[in-house]
């Protein structure tokens, strides 16, 4: 009999935002291909427009076929506190002032019971969007290794990582006005810790 090793486990949560959920999928094929244990926990609402575009099937399609290829992925969801019905985009300060205040409540419940199911593991990886503001404490108080990981261009990532030398240097705060123009306002929008 093939003896087996412990594996790394990687718990991987995505931000609820199309152009966030395919890096993190694709992170977490990667990694399970290089034989790591996944668990994908997805939000409740996300799963069921998901299912709901693919005429009602539970089971999410690109998993299925990376099971079915032998990598260990395993799929949870997770609620953020509203119910599916809950209109996310037109209470959206209401919808993310609970996945602040709330949210890391629930991740920190799941990501204990993955822990406490899988004693075989080698290692804990917390893998979350960077845009989320739990991560560190959760993977803090249950000893896991913290990822952040950034799904948006490099150029943005550096943009915000170097906001005090923009600012020591004068770049910011942007000026209402461009020069010589009446009707074009710079307009900087602070959304969730991202200018856009």
């Amino acid at each position: 009999m093939a003896e087996t090793h412990p594996r790394p486990h990687a718990i991987v949560f995505s931000y609820p935002f199309q152009g966030h959920i395919t890096p993190t999928l694709n992170l977490a094929t990667n990694l399970a291909s290089r034989g790591f244990t996944i668990t994908y926990v997805q939000l409740e609402f996300v799963h069921h427009a998901i299912s709901k575009a693919q005429d009602g099937v539970e089971d999410v399609g690109f998993l299925v076929e990376a099971r079915r290829s032998g990598l260990d992925i395993r799929y949870m969801t997770i609620s953020d506190g509203f119910p599916l019905e809950f209109d996310r985009n037109l209470n959206f300060i209401e919808h993310w002032e609970g996945m602040i205040r709330d949210f890391p409540d629930r991740v920190d419940e799941l990501v204990g019971s993955v822990t406490r199911c899988d004693a075989s593991a080698a290692a804990f990886f917390l893998v979350a969007d960077s845009l989320y503001t739990w991560p560190a404490a959760i993977a803090e108080k249950h000893n896991l290794v913290n990822v952040s990981l950034w799904t948006g261009a490099a150029t943005v990532f550096s943009i915000n990582y170097h906001l005090d030398l923009l600012s020591e240097n004068g770049h910011l705060p942007y000026r209402e006005t461009i020069p010589n123009s009446q009707k074009i306002r710079v307009v900087c929008v602070m959304l969730l810790g991202v200018y856009v």
